[in-house]
């Protein structure tokens, strides 16, 4: 009896655990956690704008010390909620927010050493600790936890494509960047020797050279960073050239020969391949392709609620062929359904493939049900199925013919051995 009491008891303890793990999971997964989350990263993120404009002062107010305290200590539930919930495998390697995971537990593991370190150690030790790199590293990448709202709120939908668009271009960029510091690096050797060469004259003729052309194109570094600036905005390419004026034609006539490969070329096309990635990136988005494919079928469904409104005339829920057939024949009506790609040529067959039931009108569900089916042009598993039945109804026909051949023959032979007997 003992032991069937023990069993019973862990039997509940098991059932109690497991729901209250079914509870926590769904509490996780749901929408009401994912905004009081970003409501949370959204206050974290304001607090921390007030933090930091208190660090300049020597000693830091106690209500900042203790909110900041509340901020980690809620984020560490946030972290724990989300590991009972998810479970450790879908936390750490098969969720999609995995990556935003790990970087959070981290964050916040170091966030609290940080706080421990501060109540136990002391002020003044946590701050000479505060010098650490890691810890200042911490602090300031902390702030980006709150572009984690941007994944959790539908709203900021727009936003994450355009991080995403930015985040696919990022590899293009180094190359752009490579191809861009090549040419800077070809063009500002021929510079520098042609800087260099006039530098050389200039002192063995016992006559001043330029200032400005040293500060300029003085080395190999210099001239790079020159030509950097004059295509990036940080100096106008006149103020680059006029000190070149004096070192022959030469000089000049190469440094605007790199501003209009640059300006004219180079950048255009970049400029052009970065948009090309930007749209690719958007197009492969499979969030923005649900989101858009949804948001163009409620407008579809809802622009034909509104036409099937217009056509029933009676007012009975029910069109019939005569107000089909009447409003079908108008112009406006025949252009919004080619804006739709729908076909209307033919009023009566696509009256009679609306109509599913046969019963000579068509209701509100089988006229959107049915112009959602005839939308655009026929897809490749629409072809297959034609094909498909097509090829049933021919091996139907044949074993129709066989049969009928067979009956043929049967009677061929019957009427014979009719006539054989009399």
């Amino acid at each position: 009896r003992h032991g069937l009491k023990s069993f019973a008891l862990a039997k509940e303890k098991n059932e109690e655990e497991t729901t209250a793990k079914f509870c926590i999971n769904r509490f996780v997964r749901s929408e009401a956690f994912d905004k009081c989350s970003a409501a949370l990263l959204i206050a974290n993120g304001i607090f921390i704008g007030f933090q930091v404009a208190y660090s300049f002062e020597f000693e830091i107010p106690l209500e900042i010390f203790i909110t900041d305290c509340v901020f980690r200590v809620a984020f560490v539930i946030e972290i724990a909620l989300r590991l009972s919930g998810h479970g450790c495998l879908a936390f750490w390697f098969t969720s999609r927010d995995r990556s935003w995971n790990v970087f959070d537990f981290f964050i916040v593991l170091i966030s609290s050493l940080d706080l421990v370190l501060k109540i136990v150690v002391g002020g003044d030790a946590a701050a000479s600790a505060g010098n650490f790199s890691i810890l200042r590293v911490v602090r300031v990448v902390r702030v980006v936890r709150v572009l984690r709202i941007i994944n959790v709120l539908p709203f900021f939908r727009d936003l994450r494509i355009l991080l995403s668009a930015i985040a696919g271009t990022l590899k293009t960029a180094g190359f752009a960047l490579i191809l861009a510091m090549i040419i800077m690096y070809l063009f500002g050797i021929a510079l520098t020797q042609l800087v260099a060469d006039h530098v050389r004259d200039m002192s063995a003729g016992h006559r001043d050279v330029d200032g400005a052309i040293l500060e300029f194109f003085g080395s190999i570094p210099r001239t790079i960073f020159t030509l950097f600036m004059t295509i990036s905005g940080g100096l106008d390419w006149y103020d680059a050239v006029c000190p070149l004026l004096d070192t022959g034609a030469m000089a000049p006539v190469f440094f605007l020969i790199y501003v209009a490969l640059m300006v004219f070329c180079v950048l255009n096309v970049l400029l052009g391949i970065f948009c090309q990635c930007a749209l690719d990136t958007t197009a492969s988005d499979k969030e923005n392709i649900i989101a858009t494919h949804l948001q163009e079928r409620e407008r579809f469904i809802r622009t034909l609620g509104e036409l099937f409104d217009e056509w029933d005339d009676s007012g009975d829920g029910r069109c019939s062929f005569k107000e089909f057939h009447d409003h079908l024949m108008d112009a406006s009506t025949q252009a919004l359904l080619r804006s739709l790609d729908i076909e209307s040529r033919d009023a009566l067959a696509l009256f009679q493939l609306l109509d599913d039931d046969g019963s000579g009108s068509v209701d509100l569900e089988e006229f959107v049900t049915g112009c959602i089916t005839l939308r655009g042009t026929s897809k490749a598993v629409q072809l297959e199925k034609v094909w498909m039945m097509s090829r049933q109804m021919l091996t139907r026909m044949e074993r129709l013919e066989a049969r009928l051949n067979d009956v043929v023959s049967s009677s061929q032979l019957l009427r014979n051995s009719n006539s054989f007997l009399k």
